[in-house]
């Protein structure tokens, strides 16, 4: 009977090693002050609850052509580069965001906090001429080459929704926290969270610049830390290459009453550097590199010289199969690791 608990000892410890090697370090950071003022909160409204998945990625890289220090000319350099995802679908992305919010409620209510409704929260004055939104259809405007996913039943407000479907969540320069002193006051000094995670799989590597245009890319599929997604410029006015660079954090964030313009009490979580999920997709390279031609001798027509030099353009596309099982496994065990840390780090403080 011993010998067979050892055995079974054995193989779970086989079973906990084989999935703790799935994440990468974990390493969360934290920003906070003046905790020991939410003690005697009783109340929570959540704010914002979104997750944002990468699923496509392109980037162009331009590098103008003309005239040669010693003479000659060179052309002009283009290279782009797209990456994607398949085999997900919007279920399985939808299933990771409302387990990480079903686990998060679940967490709220058992420290005793009743979480005020989206309802009650619409009648504060912070919310006047505010939309409310609905959670559980994935969107495709928010980010570049992401989808954002908010929970089944949840609503929340935004500031407005433009024809594309992008939402401003309002706040000043578009920063919501701006709103929560205020909203905290007129919910009887109520809690507000958000919480708000990035899943990339794209990660820009160094590429050699050289007489070119270059763009290197490889896959690493991790929940974000502080970055930022470059990707092709849909500006209708733009200068060749041109891409957009949008900066993005992954945070659970608590904040909670009113003191002048700020809040008296803040709890910020996030991640010291992002934490990687792996076994899920294929490790890939990916590279366009675009060589700048060079006409160095030209043609004289016995008055002048002529360079001809060529225009040159440089394009590499990968499509990338994905297991959704691994997919959804993987991500919701990253995400919800780092969502329980900090909701438990923030709770204890009640």
């Amino acid at each position: 009977m011993k010998t067979k608990l050892l055995s079974l000892s054995f193989l779970l410890s086989l079973v906990i090693a084989s999935n703790s090697q799935t994440l990468g370090e974990f390493k969360p950071k934290d920003q906070t002050y003046g905790l020991n003022k939410v003690k005697d909160a009783k109340r929570i409204y959540i704010s914002s609850f979104t997750v944002n998945f990468q699923v496509y990625n392109e980037k162009e890289d331009f590098k103008q052509g003309g005239s040669i220090f010693g003479g000659g000319v060179k052309g002009d350099a283009k290279a782009e580069l797209s990456i994607g995802l398949t085999g997900l679908s919007e279920t399985d992305v939808q299933q990771i965001t409302d387990k990480l919010y079903q686990d998060f409620i679940a967490q709220i209510k058992a420290k005793g906090l009743e979480v005020v409704s989206a309802d009650e929260a619409g009648k504060s004055d912070t919310y006047e001429d505010y939309i409310k939104m609905q959670g559980g259809k994935a969107s495709l405007s928010q980010f570049p080459g992401m989808v954002t996913t908010s929970p089944t039943g949840y609503e929340w407000y935004v500031k407005s929704v433009d024809k594309d479907g992008k939402t401003k969540s309002g706040g000043f320069l578009n920063r919501p926290e701006a709103l929560f002193p205020k909203l905290s006051k007129s919910l009887g000094d109520a809690i507000i969270s958000e919480v708000n995670l990035y899943v990339m799989f794209v990660e820009d590597q160094n590429a050699f610049r050289g007489a070119g245009a270059n763009i290197k890319v490889k896959t690493n599929l991790r929940l974000a830390d502080q970055e930022a997604i470059i990707m092709t410029s849909k500006a209708k006015i733009k200068l060749k290459g041109q891409n957009q660079t949008v900066p993005i954090s992954s945070e659970v964030s608590f904040y909670h009453g009113k003191m002048g313009l700020g809040s008296t009490s803040a709890y910020v979580g996030s991640l010291g550097k992002p934490l990687e999920i792996g076994d899920v997709i294929e490790d890939t390279k990916l590279q366009s590199f675009a060589k700048n031609d060079a006409d160095v001798l030209g043609m004289s027509n016995g008055t002048y010289r002529i360079f001809n030099p060529e225009n040159r353009e440089s394009a590499s596309t990968k499509t990338i199969k994905v297991e959704s099982k691994k997919y959804v496994d993987g991500v919701l065990m990253a995400a919800k690791q780092f969502v329980d840390y900090h909701v438990q780090s923030f709770l204890k403080e009640l």
